[in-house]
């Protein structure tokens, strides 16, 4: 009879454990839908159709600022004459460049021995840049400066930073736009709507580099010009957008 009891009371207690579990499964089953009750909506809701599109922009403009690049170059017996010659030829175009409202930057300084025992036995050189808006007005000084008796490397024409700064925002702007047709386009193709953007990102595609001028050669003591006509530039940017789709 005990035994008996224990085996029953046994198989109530699995029964009772076995129901446990789908009591509380049933708790999470939403309620059966009644005749006349609204449909109920899924946790989830289609969020709709995500598309990640790129576009880019560019804007032309002249640049507005002109780089000349000179050097002073003398030689003699002693370091000490060679640099002091260069020294009196690179103070000429600093004065100069500062007269002109000019900026002046002074750079690579040097002074090396000849070797091979040829004379003179030592050479000093000095680079000056000279940078502004006036671009005429540079190169009449540089005709002056190469008189004197210092020489030009390098004619270069660039974007000052206010002008390639407002160029940018021109470019981003074309940039913006052109991602925003291109969303529209491929929206009526698969017969959607753009509901949203979900992000978007803007980048600068690299500031244009200056643009080196071809120069002729000329006599050191003519007095010329040399010439270096301005040529323009290009700025561009990029977007990246990701839109929502809806029908």
């Amino acid at each position: 009879m005990t035994a008996f009891r224990c085996l029953a009371l046994g198989a109530c207690a699995l029964t009772a454990a076995t129901l446990v579990p789908l009591a509380a499964s049933a708790q999470d089953m939403p309620p059966d839908q009644g005749p006349g009750m609204p449909e109920m909506l899924p946790r989830h809701a289609p969020a709709g159709t995500a598309l990640t599109l790129s576009g880019t922009g560019t804007v032309h403009a002249a640049p507005d600022q002109l780089t000349a690049t000179l050097f002073a170059e003398a030689s003699a017996a002693s370091a000490a004459a060679a640099q002091a010659h260069v020294n009196t030829l690179a103070n000429t175009a600093i004065e100069a460049g500062k007269a002109g409202n000019f900026t002046t930057v002074t750079e690579n300084y040097s002074a090396d021995h000849n070797d091979g025992g040829k004379a003179p036995a030592w050479t000093a050189r000095q680079t000056i840049r000279l940078t502004g808006a006036d671009g005429a007005a540079l190169l009449t000084l540089v005709g002056q400066l190469q008189a004197k008796g210092l020489a030009l490397s390098g004619l270069d024409w660039s974007l000052s930073p206010d002008l390639r700064e407002s160029l940018m925002r021109q470019a981003e702007a074309a940039a913006l736009t052109d991602v925003r047709q291109r969303a529209d386009a491929a929206a009526k193709v698969l017969g959607l709507k753009v509901a949203s953007i979900r992000s978007i990102s803007l980048s600068d595609r690299g500031m244009p580099r200056p643009m080196p001028m071809m120069m002729m050669a000329r006599a050191v003591s003519a007095a010329v010009a040399p010439e270096a006509p301005a040529e323009q530039q290009d700025v561009s940017a990029s977007a990246s957008a990701t839109f929502v789709l809806m029908p």
